[in-house]
């Protein structure tokens, strides 16, 4: 498991997604996206995403997502999270053309 923290709020990276991001599906300019994703959140938490969505795309999931939001890292890329507690638990990093969101 990977954790980023900052004095207000901590990254956590699940073991399925550490597993995607150390995997070769990601390029590393990915990596590097993803890297500067968790740093940014860690350091001013999610609400900064906001003020870039036109970079990050940062947006509520629906149905079997309830709770849960996605930020892009790429054209197809998506990072999954939850915030609670001010822990940001990314629990998937997905590539998908199609964007589907089903567990």
């Amino acid at each position: 498991m990977i954790n980023i923290k900052s004095s207000s709020w901590k990254v956590k990276i699940v073991e399925e997604a550490a597993k995607v991001f150390q995997s070769k599906e990601l390029t590393e300019e990915d990596k590097v996206v993803i890297r500067l994703w968790a740093e940014m959140v860690a350091l001013h938490g999610p609400s900064r995403l906001l003020e870039r969505a036109d970079i990050w795309a940062d947006h509520p999931l629906h149905g079997e997502w309830e709770g849960y939001r996605s930020s892009s890292f790429s054209y197809k890329g998506r990072i999954i999270y939850k915030v609670e507690d001010k822990i940001i638990t990314i629990l998937v990093v997905r590539i998908s053309v199609e964007h589907n969101y089903r567990k």
